[in-house]
């Protein structure tokens, strides 16, 4: 099995227990189930933070493999931005041919930004907030292989988790916000299980990465994170030593591969589709499979049809244009038009 399949494998996991929280658990506290709390999916909501550990892994990876600011810049647009656009324009339609929300003209634009967290706007749909810590990380990045510190990952370690610490402690006026100290220390993980797998990190990493946990742990007081935490750096662990096999399953490959539009679609069409759903069928089991089965439809539709498609176009553009560029910079004088206007 490859890298890119094993990433696949814990986006699949993390996605799913995504979307099996919000349709019992947070479908429970919004709308309300007829079938016992005992069935809900309490914990599923945690595999955002396995999504933000697979995040610092690949944008570390992204990091080595990049010439400059602008082409990390340019790719993590293109990986958010476009299917985010998409998917929060499905949303918008499905939500109001439910009739089930209005939003302001204000709101709909701040949403398209992205950003719109840090203005406390709505999201349109819930599951939008964690765009937020990911942009951030993103920025932070950015800085970090612009000034050339990408070698000095222990250094920015400890000194990123004692603001985190620092910031529990209430000592910190600000920044949790724009430095991520609520979840940095998932992201720092990812980079140092990097670390491990392809530069041959050493017991530091490791000591940091139980740091990293510990803060975790600290940080998040919330029921079952102990076991939960502990079982996202396990994954991590049998992921980088290549014995990730617990969760070898094909369908979650599948999942992994449309993971980001799915996340991006599922919550608020998801909602509305169960309540319409359990008007017709009276089993909520049922129900619930119904409407993941139809969510993983509609996402597969936009990964294919739409997602590849337009990022093909942009991509192959962006880089005609770049080599155009080029080639009549190599013009003599007075030719560069003729560059510009083959075809």
């Amino acid at each position: 099995m490859n890298r890119l399949k094993e990433l696949d494998l814990l986006r699949g996991f993390a996605a799913l227990n995504v979307v099996l929280f919000h349709y019992t658990t947070r479908f429970r506290q919004v709308h309300g189930h007829d079938f016992s709390v005992e069935y809900d999916w309490k914990y599923g909501h945690y595999g955002v933070e396995l999504f933000f550990v697979i995040s610092g892994f690949v944008i570390f990876m992204t990091l080595q493999r990049i010439r400059n600011v602008n082409e990390f810049a340019f790719k993590r647009f293109l990986r958010l931005f476009p299917t985010y656009w998409i998917c929060l324009i499905i949303t918008l339609s499905i939500t109001y041919s439910f009739h089930s929300k209005n939003y302001s003209l204000y709101e709909i634009v701040m949403n398209f930004t992205m950003i719109q967290g840090v203005f406390e706007v709505i999201n349109i749909d819930g599951a939008y907030w964690s765009l937020l810590p990911e942009l951030f990380f993103y920025v932070f990045m950015a800085f970090i292989y612009f000034i050339g510190w990408l070698g000095k990952v222990s250094t920015i370690a400890v000194v990123w988790l004692s603001l985190m610490i620092l910031n529990q402690l209430d000592l910190l006026p600000f920044g949790e916000f724009f430095l991520n100290l609520k979840y940095g220390m998932f992201f720092l993980a990812g980079i140092l299980f990097y670390q491990i797998k392809f530069n041959h990190g050493d017991f530091k990493e490791h000591l940091l990465i139980a740091l990293c946990l510990i803060t975790a742990l600290w940080v998040h007081q919330t029921p079952g994170r102990v076991y939960v935490f502990i079982g996202i750096f396990a994954l991590f662990y049998l992921f980088i030593y290549n014995h990730l096999g617990v969760i070898s399953f094909p369908p979650l490959l599948f999942i992994g591969h449309i993971s980001y539009p799915l996340y991006l679609l599922h919550q608020n069409i998801g909602f509305n589709l169960i309540r319409l759903l359990k008007l017709y069928i009276p089993n909520e089991f049922v129900v619930i499979l119904i409407s993941i089965s139809i969510l993983l439809f509609i996402a597969w539709i936009v990964t294919r049809y739409l997602e590849k498609p337009i990022l093909n176009y942009i991509k192959s553009k962006s880089y005609r244009n770049a080599f155009l560029f080029k080639k009549a910079v190599k013009q003599p004088a007075g030719q560069e038009t003729i560059a510009f206007n083959k075809p």
